[in-house]
């Protein structure tokens, strides 16, 4: 298995990252690489891979990938396919940002941005949609979501609420005699090695905390941008959609540093590009720093989901038969659908102006969730039509 040359890696997934629409739609085309084609890993192994990356933040495909690499090839095939698979979104975004940020004020780009940020309220959504059934099976949920709807409305810290969430979801979850075992399972799975919890863990920790203050000592914004991004990646239970809210809060609501209307074209353009949509944070990093800023936000962004699956991987059963892990990502999800709707409304009040917009708005809606039609024919319907309106 570690035969497997790291540029055979890294080229299936740099191929797999070209093609990567659909988010979670990309998990079969890479469970038919790897398992039928490649016969890299067996059926069982790539779906406890799948069962883990679903438990943990972060984009899954992405984390899939880790999963798939760790697998071949330990720590640096993990990394290898990562990045490999990011690579072609990172330049896509990189290219669009810079062409958005020196002609975005044109007049016509103008006509189409405001049109289009129409589609992205309705993209919102219908995220919005999508992740409440995923909580809704459940009326505690839903308090939940409603509690940090109103915490986050009354300008709450939103990372506090989140870990609020985390604990009282679980500890609602525990009962008396309760094994910590999900029922049903048997505890035969291996002891973790705790030499990487002495070692490796803090080593990472350390390594990125040295980073941290060195990026802070030479540019505060450096620092900020990319603490803000790490911790992005750390509590983006859910994908790509659960980071809109939070970023939209952090840079536009607290830092100022994009309009609302920049960020709403930031979404759109991260919806275009193949990959995850957390790959916003290139268009991020890059209307603040440049190039290497657009490098800082993506690294910053994918790295903590990447090293929870190289340190989780090698004990994933322990993690898959926690009874205590799913209620907890559950409190936190419900948590980020209360601030999903509230940033949803807000960014409505900005973008939906007019008729027009409300128009715009429930045509792409209803193509979205009722016609179910590709999103690429919406976004170029709302081009023309926003041409011909404004």
């Amino acid at each position: 298995m570690n035969r497997l040359p790291l540029k055979n890696l890294a080229g299936l997934f740099l191929h797999l990252g070209l093609t990567a629409y659909g988010g979670l739609a990309m998990v079969e085309p890479i469970r038919r690489r790897v398992v039928t084609e490649k016969a890299w890993l067996r059926q069982p192994e790539f779906l406890d891979g799948l069962a883990l990356c679903q438990m943990l933040p972060g984009a899954t495909v992405v984390q899939l990938a880790t999963y798939v690499g760790y697998r071949l090839r330990g720590a640096a095939g993990a990394l290898a396919a990562a990045f490999a698979f990011i690579l072609p979104a990172f330049f896509l975004m990189w290219g669009l940002s810079s062409l958005y940020f020196r002609y975005g004020d044109l007049a016509w780009v103008k006509a189409v941005s405001r049109g289009l940020n129409a589609v992205v309220i309705a993209l919102l959504l219908q995220a919005l949609w999508r992740l409440g059934l995923a909580i809704g099976r459940q009326w505690l949920d839903l308090a939940i979501a409603l509690l940090a709807l109103i915490a986050l409305w009354l300008q709450a810290n939103y990372f506090l609420v989140f870990l609020s969430a985390g604990f009282l979801r679980m500890a609602l979850e525990l009962r008396p005699g309760s094994t910590g075992l999900i029922s049903g399972e048997s505890p035969r799975a291996p002891r973790p090695d705790i030499r990487v919890i002495l070692t490796q863990v803090p080593a990472s920790l350390t390594a990125l905390a040295a980073v941290l203050l060195l990026l802070y000592q030479w540019d505060f914004i450096w620092g900020q941008m990319a603490l803000i991004f790490l911790k992005i990646g750390v509590i983006s239970f859910g994908g790509g959609y659960v980071m809109i809210p939070i970023l939209q809060w952090e840079v536009v609501d607290h830092l100022r540093w994009l309009t609302v209307r920049q960020f709403l074209d930031g979404i759109l353009l991260s919806f275009v590009t193949p990959g995850p949509i957390i790959i916003l944070a290139t268009f991020v990093g890059y209307h603040m720093k440049g190039f290497l800023g657009g490098v800082l936000a993506t690294v910053a962004v994918f790295l903590p989901p990447i090293l929870m699956i190289i340190f989780l991987s090698p004990w994933y059963h322990r993690v898959k038969e926690s009874r205590l892990m799913r209620p907890a990502i559950q409190g936190i999800l419900a948590a980020l659908v209360g601030m999903l709707a509230l940033v949803t409304v807000q960014m409505g009040r900005t973008a939906l102006t007019d008729l027009k917009d409300l128009a715009l708005f429930a045509g792409a809606a209803a193509a979205l969730m009722g016609l179910k039609i590709n999103l690429l024919w919406i976004i170029a319907a709302a081009a023309c039509l926003s041409l011909y309106w404004y």
